[in-house]
């Protein structure tokens, strides 16, 4: 399946920026009814991939989420 049907219906990707991961699910479900479907979270908020974790495994493949503002491998 290709990543970019996440995008097909509403071209926005939502930017977490700040965003703790005990709060990222409940955001994302908002957003998720909002019907956006791509969720960003920067590399620059509070444990950002324990936040990315917990949007995976709250979304698993309804939306496509990951990290954002990566300045380095």
């Amino acid at each position: 399946m290709r990543p970019e049907r996440f995008l097909d219906d509403l071209p926005v990707v939502a930017i977490l920026r700040g965003v703790s991961p005990d709060d990222v699910v409940a955001v994302g479900e908002a957003l998720y009814d909002a019907g956006i479907r791509a969720i960003e979270v920067p590399l620059n908020s509070p444990d950002p991939f324990r936040s990315i974790e917990h949007l995976g495994r709250g979304f698993g493949d309804r939306c496509l989420c990951g990290a954002g503002t990566v300045l380095s491998a």
